[in-house]
């Protein structure tokens, strides 16, 4: 018996050892995904998405993750929502320096997760983001033209009503949405989006064989934590985060990533 309990230890300080290594190292994560309306124009459109960040840096001053994004190309970057940590409030240091490098790269389009809306102070971390080079898209539509075709991109508030977003989405155009919370795809789905990118899952903190544990407002055994998951015409891409934030445990089996998705019309 004691030599069990010596083994059930010792596996699970190594767990806890291997969760804090692998939480500080990241991947690069490519996924092509097939829009059906997506315009000509469009095809092969790239975005590069950064979720769930809680400031957090890798290697000296966040340098590690700074120069794999120089190394990338993309058309957009999109930042979906807790770039901050409510934990710790007043360290941006990372935040900052990574919307330094991507301010010269491409067009940077944010929404506010959870993290920034229990901040408080939102018109203050707005101001700071728009004068970083951010568009913040505050249950807000901006157009995207390549070639004289549109694509529509659209960004809700951490705790817009389904009535708001509602009224962003234009139903005859294939439209993106910025949003933080994945569970929320049935209300997504119901608008006719196309495309919706979120994070907020951490991809369940701990996988074991492709599933995550837990997610906050999905519980145990999450559904939706990482990858491409489809609802009639709308696909939900959710990242499975940058970072984590500074009272969870270590992600176990569960590298951060940021992810470049490039958008496909169907092959026929």
């Amino acid at each position: 018996m004691l030599y069990v309990l010596c083994f059930i230890l010792i596996a699970g300080v190594g767990l806890l050892l291997y969760g804090w290594w692998d939480t500080n190292r990241f991947d690069v994560r490519r996924t092509k995904i097939e829009l059906d309306r997506l315009p000509k124009a469009f095809d092969g459109f790239t975005i590069l998405q950064v979720s769930d960040l809680h400031n957090r840096g890798y290697g000296k001053d966040g340098r590690e993750l700074l120069r794999a994004i120089e190394t990338l190309d993309f058309d957009m970057a999109a930042l979906t929502g807790d770039l901050l940590d409510r934990h710790l409030p007043k360290r941006r240091k990372n935040v900052y320096a990574l919307l330094e490098v991507l301010k010269d790269r491409a067009p940077v389009y944010f929404v506010e997760g959870n993290h920034e809306a229990e901040i408080g102070h939102w018109d203050s971390i707005k101001i700071e983001l728009t004068d970083r080079g951010v568009r913040v898209l505050d249950n807000e539509v901006v157009t995207l033209v390549r070639e004289d075709e549109q694509l529509v991109l659209r960004g809700i508030r951490e705790e817009a009503s389904p009535e708001e977003f509602e009224g962003l989405i234009q139903k005859d155009r294939c439209a993106i949405l910025l949003a933080h919370h994945p569970e929320r795809i049935e209300e997504y789905a119901k608008t006719g989006v196309d495309l919706v990118l979120s994070g907020h899952a951490h991809g369940g903190q701990v996988r074991i064989f492709g599933q995550g544990l837990y997610s906050p407002d999905q519980g145990i055994l999450p559904r939706y934590t990482s990858g491409v998951y489809a609802r009639g015409r709308t696909r939900l891409y959710v990242s499975r985060g940058a970072g984590t934030h500074s009272f969870l445990p270590p992600r176990i089996f569960n590298r951060p990533e940021i992810d470049i998705i490039t958008l496909k019309t169907p092959s026929r």
